[in-house]
């Protein structure tokens, strides 16, 4: 399964960064391999004997001074063990046991350690001096100092944090990327995309400068193209409307005259696809909600009398109340170019008509469109083929007419609504157009 470059930056990221506080924790746990409650009872062990060496070495008129200096000096008080003294345990209750067995093999096996005596706080340690027992009192805060956090709670604190920062980290390196990416897709549909930053890291604004640079030449490839046309469009039509007014005062056969007409009519539609496609994208949209019942009532109105004369078979499907936002004349070329191919290639082989069945209906957030006529299809090898400009398939559809516009307009109008064209071979034979639109961009 392939991932994203974001998530593959932050993955490595946090490989390195996982690998570093292991090899950390590790490197700590070696250089103090010792757990905290044997270093405070070294120390405690430490305090206890220095301070009973020193009972036993001073002066007995001396030893309430030097008690004293003790309290006020070292924080460390000895105080005589009684059998009436109220003990509580030193916490937490594991902490104690783990400390009483480091001093019991320090001390002696009769050491006792508690953490309040007769309601006084501390860390309590018995000891005894001949006979005499005692209790050497320290305070906690002296000895908890060695109790720090986890050194486990720190390294899952530090890899927390530095998961965060990969993941900033990757957002921020990665989003030029995404952003780049993101306006090819609007190139791609035939949108303008705002141009890119070019004041990043010297080899993204390289980048965004030629992508940039790209999509102003391709806009004013664009509008030459248009305007091309455009003016092709006039110096052709002209003399075609002057073709067919001296046609009609013309004293021709009826079928001649006919027959030229309709080959003036036909270069006047190529004509005008070529302008369609050339303007796909500069067309301003004004889209509204469409009653489409209403909409594909009206559009096969238009075709009566090719449905009266028996040259074409229009079957309609449109779900009851169903209504869309979109372009009325976007939608109508879209309708027009499907079903002008559909009369002119999808006639059924055995009896010459043009039977063309129609489906409209909301799938969730989409409207899909399905046209299928009975004509001989196109080859599943060709059918991405057809949906490029000027594609056309003669052996496939046995005609010659059209300029390979047709299915280019709709696949460019589906995509400026967020949707696509797929060709499919209809059940029984026949092509099946299915349309798919969004909303518009």
């Amino acid at each position: 399964m392939r991932i994203s470059l974001f998530w593959r930056t932050f993955l490595l990221l946090a490989a390195l960064l996982g690998a570093t506080l292991l090899a950390v924790f590790g490197l700590a746990r070696a250089l103090d391999p010792s757990p905290p409650e044997q270093r405070v009872a070294w120390e405690v062990a430490s305090v206890l004997n220095l301070t009973r060496s020193a009972l036993i070495s001073s002066q007995p008129g001396r030893r309430a001074e030097l008690l004293g200096e003790l309290a006020r000096d070292e924080g460390v008080r000895v105080l005589p063990l009684e059998a009436s003294d109220r003990i509580a345990p030193y916490l937490p209750e594991s902490r104690a046991v783990a400390m009483r067995g480091y001093l019991r093999a320090l001390l002696g096996p009769e050491t006792d350690v508690a953490g309040q005596v007769n309601g006084e706080d501390g860390l309590w340690v018995s000891f005894a001096i001949d006979d005499a027992h005692f209790w050497l009192q320290m305070q906690q805060r002296r000895v908890e100092r060695h109790f720090g956090p986890d050194l486990r709670l720190i390294i899952a604190i530090a890899a927390a944090l530095s998961l965060v920062g990969a993941m900033v980290f990757s957002r921020l390196v990665n989003r030029p990327l995404a952003l780049l990416s993101g306006a090819i897709d609007q190139l791609s549909q035939g949108d303008r995309p705002s141009p890119l930053r070019e004041d990043l890291v010297s080899e993204i604004a390289a980048v965004n400068r030629r992508f940039n640079r790209m999509a102003r030449d391709l806009v004013e490839l664009e509008s030459d193209r248009a305007v091309a046309l455009a003016g092709i469009s006039h110096d052709i039509r002209n003399p075609l409307a002057r073709l067919r007014l001296e046609i009609e005062l013309a004293r021709l056969p009826e079928g001649v005259a006919e027959a030229m007409c309709a080959d003036i009519e036909r270069i006047d539609q190529i004509v005008g696809q070529f302008v369609d496609y050339a303007r796909g994208g500069d067309i301003e949209e004004h889209v509204e909600w469409i009653d489409l019942p209403a909409f594909f009532a009206a559009w096969r109105n238009s075709y009566q009398a090719e449905i009266d004369s028996g040259t074409l078979e229009l079957d309609l499907d449109v779900t009851p109340d169903l209504s869309w936002a979109a372009d009325p004349l976007e939608l109508q070329r879209l309708v027009g170019n499907l079903l002008d191919n559909a009369r002119r290639y999808g006639r059924d082989p055995a009896s010459g008509k043009a039977m063309v069945e129609i489906r409209v209906r909301a799938e969730g957030a989409s409207l899909l469109i399905e046209v299928r006529d009975h004509g001989k299809g196109i080859p599943e090898e060709a059918r991405d083929h057809m949906l490029r400009p000027f594609a056309r398939l003669d052996p496939a559809r046995g005609e010659h007419e059209g300029s390979g516009l047709g299915l280019a307009i709709v696949a460019r109008i589906a995509r400026r609504h967020g949707g696509d064209v797929t060709l499919h071979e209809a059940p029984g034979g026949g092509l099946q157009v299915r349309l798919r639109l969004g909303k518009p961009s």
